[in-house]
């Protein structure tokens, strides 16, 4: 858990200085979520009967889904707010690590040389998660159909672990791809080159740790949406969840770059005025 202990101190040091570039995603991505569908599936599954039609199953993990248009802009909504903010939060993260400077000069002017990288890489991660969704909720499906409820029981829970671990990795092979692209000014496969030989040896500890936070995250949200009285309850928590997996994943990322690239970090040292 190393670069998940570095990552959480520095946003607990720096937390009033970087959450705002987390709060518009989160807000909007927790909008996107389908809670009749997750309360559907969840109460299911733990009342002994699993079971789902693909739609539930499927409305219940992806971001753009159509069973209503509200949550589907909201999905849009978040994924363009996210690509604006993490363009954003990583030149702020990348000037902080690089220079000890913690300050707000010159991140728009960066904003231009950031925004087209975060906007691919931002495409890229949603399309394999959305893969991913799409793929799981099929094999789901099928595991629901199953007549034995043991089995059935059994099946998913192999599922959700095994197919969880295969979107991790995926992730990890391309992790540090975005630093790379705007911290080196490789191109496109350079940098993609580069990221891997960096991230390559420690690529299980990625997944691992990368696991625990999604994992923690998602049974937080399922209890939410079951327990909680009023959706905006579930809301508010979803919004912190989101907030705060933006913020570990942005700054892990940058943890892992300069920790592989063995670069000092001018955040570390006491004589930087910040």
């Amino acid at each position: 858990m190393k670069y998940t202990i570095e990552s959480l101190k520095y946003i607990f040091k720096n937390f009033l200085y970087i959450f705002p570039f987390a709060v518009l995603p989160a807000i909007c991505l927790a909008l996107s979520l389908d809670e009749p569908s997750m309360k559907a599936v969840l109460t299911s599954f733990f009342t002994g009967s699993p079971e789902g039609s693909f739609v539930e199953i499927f409305c219940s993990v992806s971001f753009f889904n159509f069973r209503s248009v509200g949550v589907f802009f909201a999905g849009l909504a978040g994924f363009c707010s996210l690509v604006v903010c993490v363009s954003l939060l990583m030149a702020v993260l990348e000037k902080h690590m690089r220079i000890g400077k913690r300050t707000f000069n010159g991140i728009f002017s960066k904003l231009n040389d950031n925004l087209v990288s975060t906007f691919g890489m931002c495409i890229l991660f949603f399309l394999i998660y959305e893969l991913w969704a799409l793929i799981s909720s099929a094999l789901l499906f099928l595991v629901f159909m199953i007549p034995s409820n043991a089995v059935s029981y059994i099946l998913s829970v192999l599922l959700y672990f095994g197919s969880q671990f295969v979107l991790l990795y995926l992730i990890a092979l391309i992790y540090l791809w975005l630093p790379c692209l705007q911290i080196t000014g490789f191109r496109a496969f350079e940098a993609l080159e580069y990221s891997y030989q960096l991230v390559a040896p420690v690529k299980l500890r990625v997944i691992f740790e990368q696991f625990i936070s999604i994992v923690l995250s998602q049974i937080l949200i399922s209890l939410c949406v079951i327990f909680l009285p009023q959706r905006i309850w579930a809301f508010i928590v979803a919004t912190l969840l989101y907030l705060f997996m933006i913020l570990i994943f942005c700054v892990r990322m940058q943890v892992v770059y300069f920790d592989r690239a063995q670069l000092d970090r001018a955040d570390l040292k006491k004589y930087y005025h910040v």
